[in-house]
């Protein structure tokens, strides 16, 4: 049997709004796709930092 987790693996901080949060990895592609949730504007790779382990 095996344990399903959700672990935040990216500290995402938009350049545009300042607004920032912890995202794992299917949220960093839909927020790569769609823009900041907060404020719309495009988001780039360099918006996201591994977290820490």
């Amino acid at each position: 049997m095996s344990a399903t987790t959700t672990t935040d693996d990216y500290e995402f901080t938009c350049s545009q709004c300042g607004e920032g949060f912890a995202a794992n990895g299917g949220m960093r592609a839909a927020v790569l796709e769609r823009g900041c949730p907060i404020c719309g504007s495009p988001v780039s790779a360099d918006a996201f930092d591994p977290c820490p382990a």
